[in-house]
């Protein structure tokens, strides 16, 4: 041994513990929270607890998972914990009456945890002793996360619907329905032979089940045409079981009905939400079903199902229309209406002399069938009031008649008996429906969320030529014709595939380029600001007016060199010194060869 000291390796500083104050591993908990509490939220209703306490119960197992695990590798466990929250949202986001706002936020803590973690990772490779830590934290993730979430949006709009759609079911039996099922579930849900107008109908923020479909429309369930004046039945009674060919079921379709014969398909699938439902809702007219429930028909063309429905059942109707716009609606008077139908539907109805009187007059300045039914709507709605609060009528009383003339006020069964009564006093065939409006179209997904408060009731006219067509003052439903698309804006991005790529490929690029173009535009303010930069310029556009440009190789010794021998005039030399001196030394030029440096350049005349 030569008695030297042994040499000492450099300690790495201590290893903080996830939860210490300024560990990185913080900012991952906080997103992986984000990420599993929307989750918890998503699952929770299915679990049967409150909103509040699956994304609760959700966030908490985040936080203990990544902050206070010690005998487990923290990145491990984070990453794994995120895994199997990716596995609850992608079992939940194929369901239509999922929240997309929690898919969206799961999505983004998700993103923005697995930022955090690389970043977290590499801060626990610790500095040697004396060193420091890494810097710039945020400003690095922001531009990571803008990355990812633009290639994130790219495959989202290219695959998102294609694998929600192959994950979602068209055909399902849903939960077996129990007794107290039926029982407890909205009158709106369950098949009916009368329609009794002395009861108040139940309505609440429940979903009652949801709606996969292009466009908006009446989600019809149940037709009546007799009023007596208190009630509405059926004048035919009869059910049938339909025919089926394997899961397919066609419905009795009415053959003076011209648009459920020969319209435009349309294609929808619901999924059940409530716990019960025998009424099969589908726009109308449905013409065919999927399921593997039995169903029986009525002759109007609806359907139930025998024993009800369950929680989560789906089935998927095809239903056709013919799509009819108000042109179409007022030229139908050219065409006939068949004795079968004015029989049936176009009757004197049981009314008072007041409201027929009333039917005239309101109907008196129209010429066609759509223009007096437009005119009874415009009438209803100036002088009666939708109210759930409204006075049931008394005992004996014609309902409509105590509601266009009493109360003026009530909920939608009295508004839309009202609208049958007074078609059919002036001729117009008209009978009654009932079922739900559109409902809520869900923004990511494009389904129609619709829920209990939805239940409706509604009047439907027969137009020869076209068929029958929805009217109600009370609901915004747009004429079929005139319905624009309901897609999802996954659907709208994809029809604009190259301009979102473009437009996401110049924020990436900005992204990426923005670090190096503020330093440069830093660099170019700061040499403008300086001295030596202003001389350096004002040095080359002398020599520009001489003829003599800079060469790129030449500096700026050599350059004022050349102009002083160029221009006779030798006090040019000692501005490239100046320069240089300026640039290169330790401390800039002083102002005394500042000032000989610009006494020079002002000596040489603007015009050689």
């Amino acid at each position: 041994m030569n008695g030297a000291a042994p040499r000492r390796r450099p300690t790495a500083a201590p290893r903080r513990r996830p939860a210490a104050a300024g560990s990185p591993w913080r900012a991952v908990a906080v997103a992986s929270a984000v990420a599993l509490g929307a989750v918890g939220a998503v699952a929770a209703p299915r679990a049967g607890v409150p909103l509040f306490v699956g994304a609760a119960a959700a966030a908490a197992a985040a936080f203990l998972a990544v902050l206070a695990l010690p005998s487990f590798p923290t990145r491990a466990a984070t990453v794994l914990l995120l895994g199997v929250a990716g596995l609850g949202a992608l079992r939940h986001a194929a369901l239509p009456s999922t929240d997309s706002n929690l898919i969206i936020l799961w999505a983004a803590g998700t993103v923005t945890a697995l930022i955090f973690i690389d970043r977290a990772a590499a801060e626990d490779a610790q500095p040697l002793a004396g060193g420091t830590r890494l810097a710039g934290r945020v400003p690095e993730a922001a531009r990571a996360a803008a990355m990812i979430g633009a290639v994130v949006a790219i495959f989202s709009v290219v695959l998102v619907p294609t694998v929600t759609d192959q994950l979602g079911r068209h055909i399902w039996p849903g939960v077996l329905p129990t007794f107290a099922d039926a029982q407890n579930a909205p009158a709106s849900l369950r098949a009916s032979g009368r329609l009794d107008m002395t009861n108040r109908p139940r309505l609440s923020e429940r979903v009652v089940f949801t709606v996969d479909a292009p466009r908006a429309d009446f989600w019809r369930g149940e037709i009546f045409d007799v009023w007596d004046g208190s009630a509405w039945t059926r004048s035919d009674r009869d059910v049938f079981a339909l025919p089926r060919h394997g899961d397919t079921v066609r419905t009795i379709v009415d053959p003076n009905d011209p648009g459920a014969t020969n319209g435009e398909p349309m294609t929808q699938t619901f999924t059940l939400e409530s716990d019960f439902a025998d009424v099969l809702f589908a726009a109308p007219a449905a013409v065919e079903f999927q399921t593997r429930k039995m169903i029986v028909g009525r002759p109007d063309g609806t359907a139930a199902v025998v024993g009800g429905l369950g929680r989560d059942a789906v089935y998927t109707v095809t239903s056709r229309s013919s799509l009819p716009t108000e042109e179409t609606l007022r030229a139908a008077d050219a065409n006939t209406v068949r004795d079968e139908i004015s029989d049936q539907y176009a009757q004197a109805p049981v009314a008072t002399e007041r409201v027929r009187q009333l039917a005239v007059r309101i109907t008196a300045g129209a010429s066609t069938s759509y223009d007096k039914i437009r005119a009874i709507e415009r009438w209803l709605g100036i002088h009666t009031r939708y109210s759930l609060d409204a006075p049931l009528s008394p005992s004996g009383a014609d309902v409509v008649d105590h509601f266009l003339f009493e109360s003026r006020e009530g909920w939608c069964e009295q508004v839309a008996s009202s609208l049958v009564v007074l078609a059919r006093s002036v001729g117009i065939p008209a009978r009654l429906a009932t079922g739900f409006v559109p409902g809520d179209r869900d923004p990511l997904s494009g389904r129609f969320i619709v829920r209990e408060r939805d239940a409706h009731a509604w009047t439907e006219v027969f137009f020869p030529g076209v068929g029958w067509q929805g009217f109600d003052p009370t609901a915004s439903v747009p004429l079929a014709g005139d319905a624009g698309s309901s897609g999802s804006w996954f659907e709208t991005a994809r029809d604009h595939m190259v301009e979102l790529i473009v437009v996401l490929g110049l924020v990436c690029w900005a992204v990426v380029a923005a670090p190096g173009l503020l330093a440069g535009i830093r660099r170019r303010l700061a040499a403008r600001r300086s001295w030596g930069a202003r001389t350096l310029a004002r040095r080359e556009r002398v020599g520009a007016r001489a003829g003599r440009p800079r060469e790129p190789a030449e500096t700026p010794r050599e350059y004022s060199g050349v102009l002083a021998t160029l221009l006779n005039r030798p006090e040019l030399a000692v501005v490239g010194d100046v320069i240089d001196r300026d640039a290169f030394s330790s401390g800039p030029a002083d102002a005394q060869a500042r000032a000989a440096a610009d006494a020079a350049l002002k000596s040489v005349p603007a015009r050689q």
